[in-house]
Parts: C-alpha cells; structure tokens; sequence
C-alpha cells in the first residue's frame, strides 16, 4: 500500500525509504517551476490496457491532444513518468487509439527525456498547431509504476493519486509549514493544541519517521487562503491528519499561528561529498566537489557559468545549512584548498528541488569552463532563515481599469521601458491605452527580503528621482490562453520599501531621503495603481479573452523560502473599450496535487 524505495548511498549501502517520501519531495518538487505551465495528463481513447492510450492535455481548464509532428521516444518517456508510470515502450503516431476532440495542445514537442513535465519540452505554444486529430499521438508505457503514485480509474483514464497534506516553506527535506487539501483549495492548519503527536501523523502521512518538532507562531513563514483545521488532537498512530479530531471553525486564528514541522529523516550520506571551504564561517565558502577521476576520488571546484541561486539552493540543502543567502560567481577572496582547484564541474542548471548537486542538469565528464575556475570558482553562503514573498491577489482584481494617456507625459515611462515597444515611434500627439492596477506584495517569511546589490551599485533614476535596487523584481504580463505573452510586462526597476506594517512592527525600510531599501517580515511594499509605470501597455492589443500575469522575484536574484507563490493569475475580458479582472488567484499548483 505503501512500498519502499531504495537508493544506493555514496559509501555503498542501500537506504530504503516509504515511497511517499519521493513523491512528495522529488516528484512533487520537480514540477515547482514557476515559469512552467501547470497541465494535467490522461491516457484516453480505444485501448486494451490502463498504461496506454492516446495522450491528452489539461490546459487552462479544458481537454486537448497532442499532434506528432516530431513526437519521440523521448517525449513518451516523458508523457509516461509524468503519469506515474517507470518508462515508456513505444509511442503510434496518426491517431491510433482514435481521433480526440477539442483544442490539439501540442504540436512540434521536441523532449530530451529528462523533463519532468511535457509542459517543459520546447514546442510551438500551447494552441498554436497546424495538425487534425487524424494527427493524434498516442504512447504505450511500462506497466511498472513508480513508488508513490496511486492509481485510481475515474472515466477510464489513469489519474495519480492526490497527497491531503504538504509541507511548505522549509529549508530541509522533512520539514515545514503544515498544509492540507480540503474541497480543492490549499489551507493551513492552526496551532491551537499543535503537539508532537499531531506532528508525527504528518511526517509519518509524507513517507518520513516521527516528528522531530512541533513548530507554533508560524515558525516556517506564514500561509496564504483560508485556515482549514484548528484544535487538532491526535493520538499519534493516525495514517492522517485528516483522520484526527480538529475543529473545523478557525475563528480567532490568523496565519500568524500556522503550524509546522521538522520530521526525523535518516541520514543519506549526502553532505560527504560537498564542502565549502575559505569563508569566513562553516556557511560560506567556496563549493568543492568529490568525484572520480582517473580511477580515485579527488575535490575540485565547480565552474561558476550560470552559477545563481536555485544551484546555491541546492548545495545549502545538501550540506545541511538551510536556505541560500548569496550565490558567488567570484571567490578570490576565500582560500580554498589548492589541491581541489581544478574544475571538476560545469554548466549546472538546478530547479531549485534537488537533493544533492550531481542530481541538477550538468556537463558529466565533458567539463566546459572557459573562463577556468580560480577566481571564477562557484561559491555560495546559507541562512538558516528567508523571506517569503506573496502578491494580495484580491488588490489586484479590485483596482484594475483602463486609462488612455498622451504620450506627451510618458517621457520618463518611455525612458524606463515601460511602454510597449511600438510607442518608440509614435506621435507625441498620440495616446497610449494603460492597464493599470494596484499591487501590494507582503513579506511572509522569516527574514527581511533585501536587495542582493549593494547601496553602492543602485542605479539613480533622475525622472522619478529616486535610486532602484533592483532592476528586474516584477513581471506584469497580458498573456493569451495559451500562454503566448501578448501585451509587454512592465520591466522597469522598483524601488523596495515598507508601506504598510502589521500592528506591532516598525517600519524599517523607505525610499525617500535615500534610505535603506527592502521590505520586513510582516510588511508589504504597496505601489499604487495611479504611480507611474504600474501598468500594461495594451494600445496593441486585440479584444478577447487573456490571462493576467504578475510573477514576483522572476530571475530568483534574491533567495525565498517559497517560490510556488510568487506568481499570481487572473481571467481579464477586453472588448475593446472596457476589461474585466476575475478569478484572480496567487499560486502556481505542482503536478502532484493537481493529479
């Protein structure tokens, strides 16, 4: 019912863990890309057999297939563990398990097999196909299932199981802010009575020992949405949370409250083959590697290109250390050992959820580093604490209008950038047609959020006479339904200050008078919809039917606890005169719990 898995440790032995536990971290965690579209599989159509079948999308709501246009085994491996399945065996092109209705999703998708989504895979967007449903792909997978993935059957297609309860907003596997499913909104749980024994039923639910901790006063960060269980009493021996006595009325409770937890995990071995060396202090320092090289295992340096803060993420977990603080692309200034100079390895690319380093895309045995390492050595340093971002979606919805305005008073918006690029040309006599809306960002987590560039380095914009910390902390984007970006995001640099504090706490952060500039736990740094570049420049667009789009933090510059909430999504109807914002939700759901 729930069958272990094994993993082979560094020093040769075999760790077996419950299943849940790589459901809920690996598999779940993988798909947390905010960039990546969030889709649902099915296997449909005439077939004989649950692991085959014609594959079809779920997309922005509504079911399509995928056309084989350059369709490969690679993309059915990556169909087929996507549903929970080992591997793929084979894939038929021209709609063999018969024809599909509706939008054709996909077409042209070129996968390497390593994707943990289909939505990952380079393909020509999301609706854009040439294809009929003669066209139609379908695959055959291995009828082996991958560890904790439950399979039911619901109108003939296989869909994976749902996890009640996730953990959210911790540094280390195993632990964090306790969340639970309830009539398919996320919500936390309040800390009222929250004990060791409520703890152990979630870490034992997740596939982990008992728990470690039983954490109150949103110790991991605060939650977003309602606040679904409250006074929970357990015995300890549950298979559920959800199985415990709770009051399911939360008054009086606020995410203030939220409660979390640290689960005992066993040892993997992991931090043996990494280590930091040079820095000031056991949290910083040059990463040194162990690897194989010519028959015996020797340290090396990693190469610092595309070096940032979802790899620094990853080395800060593998050691132990917590969250990322800094991802260094020059370490000069620490001391490493000589002997590991060398440059074992390069072109890193982590998602930010990987257990250790040599789990993230890299070079393998084929090092590229042309700029070598020495000085360009990768380096990182950890905190035991993040901040946690998360945009008020309700302001958003509630402060959306439209305003045309003379290009005559847009000089410094159009020396921002912040104007859609046909504006370069235009008559200083002409209008431009602004989205505009409020928005309002609160800082939940457990540190202050602090621009990684130096006062120093700030750039001063003369027309809104003030310095930017930070020339890329938001996206606003006008997407089409398929996802294609429609109307240009607003990309100018923010000034990051703190405009409105929870009672009890001081504001710390302002950008008049030049003042220090980042926004503190439990304040949000509001920029009003009638300030200058707080909008979308939608002179071009056609009426119809879009997806609003406001990603926070989007280049990850600076390191958070909980980058599954940084983006947040509304309907938006424009007719050509008026626009309508409605369901404007924040969060991005994984793969895992949309299945």
């Amino acid at each position: 019912d729930n069958p272990l898995v094994c993993i082979m440790l560094p020093s040769g032995s075999i760790l077996c863990l419950l299943s849940t536990f790589f459901c809920t971290w690996v598999l779940c965690n993988a798909q947390s890309d905010p960039g990546t579209p969030v889709i649902q599989l099915r296997l449909a159509g005439d077939k004989k057999k649950y692991h085959e079948g014609r594959v079809e999308v779920l997309y922005n709501g509504a079911w399509g297939t995928v056309c084989d246009d350059d369709f490969s085994i690679s993309a059915a491996r990556v169909v087929c563990r996507e549903l929970g399945f080992m591997d793929a065996e084979s894939w038929f092109p021209s709609a063999k398990y018969g024809k599909g209705e509706g939008h054709i999703w996909l077409d042209n998708v070129h996968c390497t097999g390593t994707e943990t989504s289909l939505a990952q895979c380079p393909s020509n967007g999301f609706g854009v196909s040439d294809c009929k449903h003669s066209e139609d792909v379908g695959v055959v997978c291995s009828p082996r299932r991958i560890p904790g993935f439950k399979l039911t059957q619901k109108g003939g297609s296989d869909e994976v199981g749902q996890p009640l309860v996730r953990l959210r907003g911790g540094a280390m596997i195993g632990e964090g802010r306790v969340e639970v499913l309830k009539n398919g909104e996320w919500g936390t749980v309040c800390d009222d009575n929250w004990n060791i024994k409520a703890a152990t039923v979630v870490c034992r639910e997740l596939g982990f020992g008992s728990a470690k901790e039983a954490l109150t006063d949103a110790r991991l960060g605060q939650g977003i949405g309602p606040v679904h269980m409250n006074e929970v009493q357990c015995s300890g021996f549950e298979k559920s949370l959800t199985e415990c006595h709770f009051n399911r009325q939360a008054l009086g409770c606020s995410h203030e409250e939220d409660a979390a937890v640290k689960c005992i995990v066993p040892d993997m071995g992991f931090s043996n083959r990494l280590r930091l060396n040079g820095g000031r202090n056991p949290n910083e320092g040059r990463v040194e590697v162990l690897t194989h090289r010519n028959g015996s295992l020797v340290w090396g340096t990693v190469c610092s290109d595309s070096w940032g803060t979802m790899e620094a993420m990853v080395v800060c977990r593998q050691l132990g250390l917590g969250f990322a603080n800094h991802a260094f692309q020059e370490t000069h200034y620490w001391q490493g050992d000589s002997s590991a100079d060398a440059v074992v390895m390069s072109g890193v690319r982590c998602s930010g959820t990987e257990l250790t380093l040599d789990q993230c895309l890299h070079h393998g045995k084929h090092i590229n580093c042309p700029k070598g390492g020495g000085r360009f050595a990768a380096g990182v340093s950890c905190t035991q604490t993040a901040p946690d971002l998360v945009l008020n979606a309700q302001v958003v919805e509630q402060t959306t209008y439209l305003e045309d305005r003379p290009m005559y008073v847009l000089q410094c918006a159009l020396e921002e950038k912040c104007l859609s690029k046909s504006a370069d040309n235009a008559d200083p006599s002409s209008y431009r047609r602004l989205l505009r809306f409020s928005s309002q960002i609160q800082n939940n987590g457990q540190t202050d959020f602090r621009p990684r560039a130096g006062h120093q380095s700030w750039v001063w914009h003369e027309c809104h006479r003030h310095f930017h910390s930070m020339e890329v902390f938001t996206h606003y984007d006008l997407l089409s339904l398929n996802g294609t970006k429609v109307a240009e995001g607003h990309k100018a640099s923010f000034c990051l200050e703190d405009t409105h504090c929870d009672e009890g706490i001081q504001k710390r952060y302002e950008c008049a008078n030049f003042g220090a500039q980042g926004i503190s736990v439990g304040c949000s740094d509001t920029y009003r919809h009638d300030i200058d570049c707080q909008w979308i420049d939608i002179t071009d667009l056609k009426p119809g039917d879009y997806i609003f789009q406001v990603v926070i933090n989007p280049n990850y510059e600076v390191a958070e606890s909980d980058y599954t909430n940084n983006i947040m999504k509304c309907r938006s109807r424009y007719d050509g005169q008026r626009i309508w914002t409605y369901n404007c939700h924040t969060g991005e759901a994984t793969i895992c719990e949309i299945l």
